[in-house]
């Protein structure tokens, strides 16, 4: 991927956070704007920083340039890697929104869709187990112990919130990996009622793992 490849995902990215009227400027002369975009009845100018090193303040001070010269209410700078210190506190003074490790594909964006839709069905369930203790016309297929239940609700929260901090994806991994010892393999052993449906418990423990793997090796590279 090169930078205007990924001028053209941030605008998928800006699609998929709701904003409107999304324009990609001229690769020359766009005044260190990027793209045009408008949500809430504001314009917004983003600038966007294709880089594999974190980014610095003169990215904030030509985005933040470039967003008066198009009459823009809002500036935004998007990278795929990080700020530096000196770039947050320029952007904290100018009001200029950093969004840092932006997916470089759309691949990513989309196994960040199914994980985040995921958990929260898990969430959901994890809910239901609750209620589930107090009213008896709630049926549910597989009942979790408390110890289970603590852990399913750690791991779709963390799994929702967490999914660009390492630690997160750490604990969520160990959380579903202990969900797939204790609902799966356990009531093989102990010959109750099984079926192989509950395999797919496994699924987001080897995705978060190998996901946790991804950002180590992302944070080795800065």
């Amino acid at each position: 991927m090169d930078g205007y490849q990924f001028e053209e995902q941030c605008a998928i990215i800006l699609k998929r956070k709701h904003f409107s009227k999304i324009e990609v400027t001229k690769s020359s002369g766009d005044q260190g704007v990027d793209i045009i975009a408008y949500k809430h009845r504001k314009k917004y100018g983003i600038q966007c920083k294709y880089y594999t090193y974190p980014v610095g303040n003169k990215a904030v001070q030509e985005a933040y340039a470039g967003a008066n010269f198009y009459d823009c209410d809002k500036v935004i700078v998007m990278t795929n890697t990080t700020f530096t210190r000196a770039a947050i506190e320029l952007a904290e003074k100018l009001d200029v929104e950093l969004w840092p490790d932006c997916p470089v594909t759309p691949f990513y964006s989309l196994l960040f869709k199914i994980m985040g839709l995921l958990n929260l069905l898990l969430f959901l369930y994890a809910i239901l187990t609750l209620f589930s203790a107090k009213y008896d016309f709630i049926h549910l297929p597989v009942s979790l112990d408390t110890i289970s239940l603590v852990a399913l609700l750690t791991a779709s929260a963390l799994g929702i919130f967490g999914w660009k901090y390492l630690l997160c994806n750490l604990i969520t991994a160990g959380a579903f990996l202990f969900l797939a010892f204790h609902v799966v393999l356990s009531p093989v052993s102990l010959a109750t009622d099984y079926t192989y449906t509950q395999l797919l418990s496994l699924i987001p423990a080897v995705v978060y793992m190998l996901h946790v793997g991804w950002l180590k090796l992302k944070k080795m590279k800065k």
